[in-house]
């Protein structure tokens, strides 16, 4: 009877450490846990700034490409003067392949005959 009780007892302080094993590692999933769920947060909060900076940049550069009035109609005039310079330069080139397509025929030159005053003596 006693060899069975001696071998709880020499079994109990292993089962004790593995019971406190058990727990200690319990306690550090736990803690794992709640740094992940931190470092979680810490992340979340992160994106959701650098998403409300990314917002804020695409608003600056839209207010910037906004044209004021006065650049719209600066635009439309250089638009119609650059379109009008094309036009002139078609009627140009038109005018000169028509010049160049006539056959040039030179007019003889008109002589005019000058009269000599004669001088009496």
């Amino acid at each position: 009877m006693l060899k069975p009780l001696l071998g709880i007892l020499l079994l109990l302080p292993g089962l004790l450490a593995a019971a406190e094993l058990s727990q200690v590692g319990q306690k550090a999933a736990e803690q794992a846990s709640k740094v992940a769920q931190q470092t979680e947060a810490a992340q979340l909060q992160k994106a959701q700034a650098a998403a409300g900076a990314t917002a804020a940049r695409e608003q600056a550069v839209l207010a910037r490409q906004q044209q004021e009035p006065w650049e719209q109609s600066e635009r439309q005039k250089a638009q119609q003067q650059f379109n009008e310079r094309g036009q002139r330069e078609a009627k140009y080139l038109q005018q000169a392949k028509e010049a160049a397509a006539k056959d040039h025929q030179m007019e003889t030159p008109k002589m005019k005959i000058i009269k000599r005053k004669v001088v009496d003596n």
